[in-house]
């Protein structure tokens, strides 16, 4: 295979706001022609902001197929629903008489989890935008939230600001370049954007995997968490996309809680334009490579011309490595991962983060090894893994079960056939030490 060459995000100064996109990505050509201002929006095109087209290049012949219009929508839909989390997580948050009302209400759902306005309404804003953009295809989506909670007696109330926050960041869809519905979602619009992501997957077909908001108990604390978007097609991941709103971009503040954070930030502000937190990583299966670019909503509009690319870390010995585990207990076994990690020879504290944020960890280089093992009974979802593992992967590191084995996303909304647990690293050398650990302790472990 010949070397791999990816432009990332080429930014041209568009004139008109209406762009032709041609999936041609993979074969070096381009990627679109100006359209004249008064065209129509035709099937497989896409309108885009008034400033800029930005538009995703895997240059080399090395990515998986033709997916340069994908891989730009999800990237702009992760944008807006990160816009909606930053906004539903502020009211959360935000001190004051009114600050356990509207947005900003934890709820239960019937399995007792934890659920909140930006769970739903990421979900429809995704569901939505992607319909949207792909207007001539008949989309699959898979993801995690019903609508039997706000579809309930007891929801109207809840429905309503679901709806409100919806509509509050649709309307600005047109400055992600995305298109904005002709008038607002009523409730029953909503309802049906969240039903429509319904698929349950499985080894045929093209299917768009969502977790709106991956670490709901991070997000509600004020801490790490993110937004998953990933495309499936014959059982293959082919493109993931997370948008991290809390991620610092110095990594030594991932061993702060968020709250202090912010308190920090209050007290000595950063720079303004500077991106001191918050970014959308992406990568493409095949390419080789992965990127990360700060948030619109942060950074004020989509004006830089080069995003950064990510890559693992290069540390492969134990004693500098640093891994990560899940901060919650109940559906992971942080001792036994303790005892692998002083077996391997690791001596530095675990990096405990809410979230998919582990995955983006590893791929910025941040953290080196990423363990689960799941409680018995406990069954992986596709959506708390599918975009997370590409990204590590095309930034150079290793995703498998711990019998070294690809993960499955192929058989439905589990991760089926999972041996044992999952583990990520950012080289095949600590891979293999951590693999040959887990079969040496396994037979000992209680899980």
């Amino acid at each position: 295979m010949g070397s791999l060459r990816v432009v990332g995000w080429a930014w041209t100064a568009a004139a008109a706001p209406e762009w032709g996109v041609h999936r041609r990505c993979c074969r070096g050509t381009p990627l679109a022609r100006p359209r004249a201002a008064t065209s129509s929006l035709g099937a497989g095109q896409l309108r885009v902001g008034t400033e800029h087209g930005w538009l995703w290049d895997c240059r080399g012949g090395g990515g998986a197929g033709d997916y340069a219009r994908e891989m730009e929508v999800a990237v702009r839909v992760v944008q807006v629903a990160c816009t909606l989390c930053q906004r539903v997580q502020d009211s959360l948050l935000r001190p004051g008489p009114d600050a356990a009302g509207g947005d900003g209400r934890v709820h239960a759902k019937l399995d007792r989890s934890p659920v909140t306005v930006a769970d739903w309404g990421v979900q429809a804003i995704v569901s939505w935008l992607l319909s949207s953009s792909f207007h001539d295809e008949d989309i699959s989506i898979i993801a995690e939230e019903d609508d039997e909670t706000l579809s309930s007696s007891d929801g109207v109330t809840l429905l309503e600001s679901v709806v409100e926050a919806v509509n509050g960041c649709l309307v600005e869809a047109p400055n992600y370049g995305l298109r904005s519905p002709e008038k607002e979602l009523r409730a029953h619009d909503v309802i049906q954007a969240i039903r429509k992501c319904s698929s349950t997957g499985g080894p045929k077909g093209r299917f768009w995997v969502l977790d709106p908001v991956d670490g709901t108990l991070g997000f509600v604390r004020g801490d790490q968490y993110a937004i998953a978007l990933a495309l499936i097609e014959d059982g293959e991941v082919i493109l993931g996309v997370l948008g991290c709103p809390n991620y610092p971009m110095k990594k030594e503040w991932l061993n702060y809680h968020q709250k202090y954070y912010r308190l920090m930030s209050k007290v000595a502000p950063p720079p303004l334009g500077s991106w001191h937190k918050g970014c959308v990583m992406y990568a493409q299966k095949g390419c080789g490579q992965a990127w990360m670019q700060p948030l619109v909503h942060d950074f004020g509009k989509l004006n830089w011309h080069h995003p950064r690319e990510i890559q693992v870390s290069s540390i492969s010995d134990p004693i500098s490595a640093t891994f990560c585990e899940p901060v919650e207990k109940a559906n992971s076994s942080h001792s036994f991962t303790a005892g692998l990690a002083q077996s391997v020879g690791l001596r530095n504290q675990p990096l405990r983060v809410y979230s998919m944020v582990k995955y983006a960890a590893i791929a910025r280089g941040d953290a080196e090894i990423f363990m689960k093992f799941a409680r018995a009974g406990y069954k992986e979802k596709i959506w708390d893994h599918a975009a997370g593992v590409v990204i590590i992967q095309e930034a150079g590191g290793v995703v498998t079960d711990a019998g070294g084995r690809p993960l499955d996303f192929s058989r439905g909304v589990y991760l089926e056939g999972l041996d044992r647990g999952i583990i990520a690293c950012s080289g095949a050398l600590l891979h293999q030490r951590i693999l040959n650990a887990v079969d040496a302790s396994w037979n000992s472990s209680t899980l």
